[in-house]
C-alpha cells in the first residue's frame, strides 16, 4: 500500500487503558480532504456496541460517498475466533465538513482473555485505507469507563491495579477505559457493552439531554452509574435523576446504590482530584458485581432452566453413517459389477450420477423426519414498565434448537441489541468457547462463526441448520400500555391497558404491605386487589423468575420496592423481542415490574 493510504494512530493506546481517544485520518485526495474516524471510548466495549464518530471534510466540487466496513474479530482458539461484519454509508456535501456518530456491533468474546478487536476499511472514491481499535474487558471481571476529568492522567494506574487485584500477571486488556462527556453517544445502545459508566456530577450537569436520557434508558436496562460528587453536591434528584429507591451497599464500594429499573446509580463521595488505583480495588473486589457481563457469556453455558425446557437430544449420527455406507457398496461394488458390469462401463456415466442423487433425497428426507423443518425454543424476559417514559425495557433469554432451515436471515421491527449466549458444549453446538475439556470439543461442531448486522438486519451465523444456539436481547419499546391504580376502599383497584393478559399481579404499596389480585387480569378490567402475605408474595415470585439464570433470578426474588407492581404472563405481547420467524416458541415466560402510582 503507498505510503500516503496508510492511516497514522494520531493518538496511540497504551498497553493498560488509553491515555486519550484514538483517532484514525485517511486522506481523500491531496487537496486536504479526509476521513477522521475516532472511537468514543478509548477501548472498544466487550459486547454490545462500540460508538464511533466519523468527520467527513470534503474540500472538492463534487459530493463523496464513503462507506466503512467494520469487523469485530474475537481472537480465540479451538473454535473460538469469531467475526461480526457491519457496514455504513455515508455522504459528504461538497465544500463541508459532516460529522456523524455510527454505533458499530461487536462480536462479544466467549473466552476469559479479552474483547473482541475492531476492523476497519474506509473507503472513499478511489483512497481507502485500514486501521483497528484495541478491545477492551474480560469476561471474568466487569467493564468501566471513566471521563477524563476523573481518571484522564490515571487510567494506566488503575488497569495495572485491576490486573493485579484479579491476580493476573498475563495480558493487556483494559479493565476500564476513558471517554470525553462531551463525546458521549445519544443512543442506549452505544452503552449497552458497558457495566459502569463513572462520571462527576458537574460533568453530568453539562450532558446534553439527550445523553441523559440515553444513559439512564441503558441504566434502566441494567447499566450501573456511578456519580462522583464532592462535598455538598447535590442530591440525585438536583441531578434530574429520579431513582426508584435506595438501597444496601450491594458492591462494598463508597456510596450508596439506588436502583432504577434493572440498573443502579450511585453517588460517590469525591475529593475532587483525579482518582489513583485504589478505585480499581473498589471495583474489582465488589462484594456483588454487576450481572451484565456474566449473562451476556456464561448464563447460559450452566444447564439453565430454558435449556432443561428445551432438553437433550440424541444426534443420530449413526442414519447418516448408515447411508453413506449403503451409498458406498451400492456406488461401488454393486454399480461397478452389476450395473455397469465389463461390457457396460459407459452406464457408469447415468448411474453414478442417478445414484447420487438418490442417497442425497434420501439424506434429505431422513432429516426432514427426524429434526423437520424451523426450529423450536423457549424465552424468558424482564420487562421493567415505566409509564412515566411511555417505553418498556426489556432483557430477553432464549434459547432454540434447529432443524432444517431455508433461511437463517432475519429482520428486527424493533431497535434492539442481539447477542449471541454461550451454551453448552454438545454435537448441536456451534459455538465453541476454547475452555471447554478436550472430551467436550471433539463432542462437538464448535467452529468458527461469521455474523452480519446491517441496521435491524441479521445474517450469518445467528440461525443455522440443525443447531442450537441462544441469545440475549435487550430493547427499549414504545409503549402506551401500563397498569392504572385507583384507591379503592377497602382494597386498591387496578386496571391494564396492556394488548397481554396479565396471570397475576402483586403491588407493594406505600406502607410495605402487599395486595395481589385474584386471578388473571385482563385488558380493560378493573379488578380488586385482594390483601397477601409476605409469604404468598414470596412463593409467587419465586415461581414467575424461575426460568431467568440464576443470578438474576435470586436478584429478583428479593427485591422489593414500595408502590411498584409484579406481574407474570405467558402472553409474547407482554414483552418479549422477535427474531427468526421460523422458530416455533414454546414457552414465553415474562416477569413484568415497575412503578404504579
Amino acid at each position: 500500500m503507498p505510503p500516503f493510504l496508510r492511516i497514522p494512530v494520531l493518538l496511540a493506546v497504551s498497553p493498560w487503558g488509553s491515555a486519550a481517544q484514538t483517532v484514525h485520518r485517511t486522506p481523500l485526495d491531496e487537496a486536504g480532504s479526509e476521513v477522521e474516524v475516532e472511537s468514543i471510548f478509548s477501548v472498544v466495549p466487550p459486547t454490545g456496541y462500540a460508538p464511533l464518530r466519523v468527520k467527513v471534510k470534503n474540500d472538492g466540487s463534487a459530493e463523496r460517498a464513503i462507506s466503512l466496513s467494520a469487523s469485530s474479530v474475537t481472537d480465540g482458539y479451538y473454535g473460538n475466533s469469531h467475526a461480526l461484519d457491519s457496514s455504513f454509508l455515508l455522504t459528504a456535501p461538497a465544500g463541508k465538513t459532516t460529522e456523524r456518530e455510527i454505533l458499530v456491533p461487536v462480536c462479544g468474546a466467549t473466552v476469559g482473555s479479552a474483547g473482541a478487536e475492531l476492523r476497519c476499511q474506509v473507503q472513499g472514491g478511489s483512497r481507502a485505507g485500514g486501521f483497528s481499535f484495541d478491545a477492551g474487558g474480560q469476561l471474568d471481571m466487569l467493564f468501566a469507563v471513566f471521563s477524563r476529568g476523573l481518571a484522564g492522567r490515571s487510567i494506566a494506574d488503575i488497569n495495572k491495579t485491576a490486573q493485579s487485584t484479579a491476580g493476573r500477571s498475563y495480558g493487556n486488556a483494559s479493565f476500564a477505559g476513558l471517554y470525553d462527556p462531551a463525546m458521549l453517544p445519544s443512543d442506549w445502545r452505544g452503552y449497552s457493552g458497558l457495566d459502569v459508566l463513572a462520571i462527576s456530577a458537574d460533568e453530568w450537569m453539562a450532558l446534553q439531554p439527550g445523553m441523559r436520557s440515553a444513559i439512564l434508558q441503558w441504566v434502566k436496562l441494567g447499566g450501573w452509574l456511578d456519580v462522583y460528587q464532592q462535598a455538598g453536591g447535590p442530591a440525585l434528584a438536583s441531578l434530574g435523576i429520579h431513582a426508584d429507591t435506595a438501597l444496601q451497599d450491594e458492591r462494598g464500594h463508597m456510596g450508596t446504590p439506588h436502583a432504577l429499573g434493572a440498573g443502579r446509580i450511585s453517588l460517590i463521595d469525591w475529593d475532587g482530584r483525579e482518582l489513583d488505583g485504589s478505585a480499581a480495588r473498589d471495583y474489582t473486589k465488589a462484594k456483588v458485581r454487576t450481572i451484565r457481563r456474566e449473562e451476556y457469556a456464561l448464563a447460559l453455558r450452566d444447564m439453565t432452566p430454558l435449556m432443561g425446557a428445551l432438553g437433550e437430544k440424541d444426534f443420530a449420527a449413526w442414519q447418516v453413517g448408515l447411508i453413506l455406507f449403503i451409498f458406498g457398496i451400492v456406488v461401488g461394488p454393486v454399480n461397478l459389477f452389476y450395473l455397469a458390469k465389463a461390457g457396460k462401463r459407459h452406464r457408469l456415466f447415468y448411474t453414478t450420477p442417478l445414484i447420487s442423487i438418490a442417497a442425497a433425497v434420501l439424506l434429505l428426507l431422513v432429516i426432514f423426519f427426524q429434526d423437520g423443518t424451523g426450529g423450536t425454543g423457549h424465552r424468558a424476559s424482564v420487562v421493567y414498565l415505566d409509564a412515566a417514559e411511555n417505553a418498556a425495557f426489556v432483557h430477553q433469554f432464549q434459547v432454540s434448537r434447529t432443524g432444517v432451515l431455508f433461511g437463517g436471515s432475519f429482520e428486527m421491527k424493533e431497535t434492539a441489541v442481539v447477542n449471541m449466549a454461550v451454551l453448552p458444549a454438545s454435537r448441536w453446538n456451534r459455538l465453541g468457547t476454547g475452555n471447554e475439556s478436550y472430551a467436550s470439543r471433539s463432542n462437538s461442531r464448535a467452529e468458527p462463526q461469521s455474523y452480519t448486522v446491517s441496521g435491524k438486519s441479521y445474517a450469518g451465523g445467528w440461525f443455522q441448520s440443525r443447531t442450537e444456539q441462544g441469545q440475549i436481547l435487550d430493547a427499549v419499546l414504545s409503549t402506551r400500555g401500563r397498569l392504572e391504580l385507583q384507591r379503592g376502599s377497602p382494597s386498591p383497584l387496578i386496571t391494564s391497558t396492556l394488548t397481554a393478559s396479565l396471570d397475576r399481579v402483586f403491588y407493594v404499596d406505600n406502607d410495605g404491605a402487599c395486595w395481589a389480585s385474584p386471578g388473571a387480569v385482563t385488558t380493560g378490567a378493573l379488578v380488586a386487589l385482594l390483601e397477601a402475605t409476605q409469604g404468598d408474595f414470596a412463593a409467587w415470585r419465586a415461581e414467575a423468575v424461575a426460568m431467568l439464570p440464576e443470578k438474576l433470578r435470586l436478584r429478583l426474588a428479593t427485591e422489593e420496592v414500595k408502590n411498584f407492581f409484579y406481574a407474570s404472563s405467558t402472553d409474547p405481547r407482554a414483552g418479549m423481542v422477535n427474531t427468526l420467524g421460523s422458530i416455533r416458541w414454546e414457552s414465553d415466560h415474562v416477569f413484568l415490574y415497575g412503578p404504579l402510582r
